[in-house]
């Protein structure tokens, strides 16, 4: 399986806190915006692969502050069409958003 330069860095963050160098909350910390900056590239290629109009439909479940967090990424690089009020999820302290988007140009140029 294919390790991405955010999952080494994760590793790297490990490595580095058994070896001292980091204290448990730094590294905490630091796996933390790893792994948000690894969910938001990858909603960002799942909206990318639409074609540009088309309507993409998700149902966020996390804690409340998750959840808005992630509503503000999608608002800053999609246009949000529709976003439902939270409800209650199934796992206690959590909600559930339903929301409607698309991309606002259309892709251009290569890879990055």
């Amino acid at each position: 399986m294919a390790r991405t330069r955010i999952g080494r860095a994760i590793g790297e963050v490990a490595r580095r806190r058994s070896r001292g160098e980091l204290t448990a909350e730094q590294a905490n910390a630091l796996t933390a915006r790893l792994r948000d900056m690894q969910r938001e590239a990858m909603y960002r290629t799942a909206l990318d692969a639409a074609d540009p109009g088309q309507k993409v439909e998700l149902r966020l479940i996390g804690g409340y502050a998750d959840v808005a967090n992630l509503l503000t990424v999608l608002d800053e690089t999609t246009t949000l069409i529709e976003v439902s009020d939270p409800y209650p999820s199934r796992r206690a302290g959590q909600v559930r958003v339903y929301a409607t988007c698309a991309r606002r140009h259309p892709l251009t140029g290569g890879g990055r």
